[in-house]
């Protein structure tokens, strides 16, 4: 079986909620346009490090070109067209007792949580007001900005605090990516959990 690149995975996780964090805290400043704009930066930067722990746990799947792609919303369209599971799945897990059984995902959804779709949305939203403004173009709405960015990173939170991904190593052998993320920021926060359980799982449609 292909030994799973683990650790990076660990690092990628460890910036995406370093990331959150700090984007919550530029939030707060919702008066300042250069703050409200590095919140949407975080947002866009924090998106495309969630579509690189897909690219990750999928890469036997992609060509070179795929692999080297930048661009989140392209990595999350190329993935769609080629598997099945790629995404991060909220959900609870309850580890096997023993080797002969499965364990037990207990799926959370996506209704808090940021869909594909609101992927899409966010990140291209994100972008559109990383740049100056434009003297000639209507108004960027700086309030809905400030509103949705808020959303937008309570929904990351739901994504990835408790979050599944299948991760397939050879034909017909698949592993469970668990992964558990604490946002809270004090003297009582948990560290960041993975775990990969086996599975009898055959193909991505079962």
């Amino acid at each position: 079986m292909k030994k799973f690149p683990i650790n990076q995975y660990a690092d990628i996780v460890k910036e995406i909620r370093e990331r959150i964090l700090s984007a919550e805290m530029l939030s707060d400043e919702d008066k300042n346009l250069v703050f409200i704009e590095s919140t949407s930066l975080q947002i866009r930067k924090i998106l495309e490090l969630i579509a690189y722990l897909s690219v990750l746990a999928n890469n036997e799947k992609l060509n070179h070109n795929n692999r080297k792609e930048y661009h989140a919303e392209k990595i999350i369209n190329t993935l769609t067209e080629k598997t099945t599971i790629f995404y991060p799945f909220p959900s609870h897990i309850f580890p096997p007792s023993n080797n002969n059984e499965q364990p037990v995902l207990i799926p959370i959804g996506y209704q808090y949580a940021l869909s594909q779709d609101d992927f899409k949305k966010v990140y291209s939203k994100c972008g559109k007001i990383l740049h100056a403004q434009h003297p000639l173009k209507s108004k960027v709405n700086i309030e809905e900005y400030v509103r949705e960015n808020k959303i937008t990173l309570n929904k990351l939170k739901e994504l990835l605090s408790r979050h599944t991904i299948g991760i397939r190593h050879d034909t017909n052998k698949y592993t469970f990516l668990h992964v558990e993320m604490d946002f809270t920021n004090n003297n009582n926060t948990k560290p960041s959990t993975i775990r990969e359980y086996k599975t009898h799982i055959f193909d991505e449609n079962q």
